[in-house]
């Protein structure tokens, strides 16, 4: 028994090396921001379908973080919000498909939320509020190093 259990323990220490780099591959995949001020559905809509070409090229890691995150700060919000489901219902169920599958992560900025009166309760499960859309973006391109979309 004490023979069984140090072999497991050695074999755990040579295979350490092997998962710890298989691990920083997947964490060294490029992360993208997309800073969007769309006026149309159909302008994030064409985003969203680019961010799945990633996930059916197989670039999208899923490994638990977005490869892409969106950051919108514009009148195409208001296609999120719950209300304006039926008339957006396309866009939205590909946003949150993408966002479940941790290929995309839609962020929405507070401070424009506030100047047209939408409410954090308004938005979608997947969407989720930023203080300030234009630091958000200056945080994950200067310390997360997030490329352009």
């Amino acid at each position: 028994m004490l023979r069984s259990a140090v072999l497991v323990i050695a074999l755990g220490y040579q295979l350490w090396p092997v998962l710890a780099m298989a691990q920083q591959t997947l964490s060294d995949s490029p992360r993208y921001i997309a800073d969007i001020e769309l006026e149309t559905s159909s302008e994030l809509v064409d985003l969203l379908q680019r961010a799945n070409q990633l996930l059916v090229d197989g670039v999208a890691a899923q490994d638990g973080s977005a490869s892409v995150t969106f950051v919108l700060h514009g009148p195409v919000i208001k296609d999120l919000l719950r209300q304006n489901y039926a008339a957006n219902r396309q866009l939205v169920d590909l946003a949150a498909s993408l966002s479940a599958l941790r290929v995309v992560k839609i962020e929405v900025c507070r401070t424009w939320m506030g100047v047209n009166d939408v409410s954090e309760t308004d938005l979608q499960p997947f969407v989720e509020p930023v203080d300030l859309a234009s630091s958000e973006v200056r945080r994950l391109r200067e310390r997360q190093n997030y490329l352009d979309f």
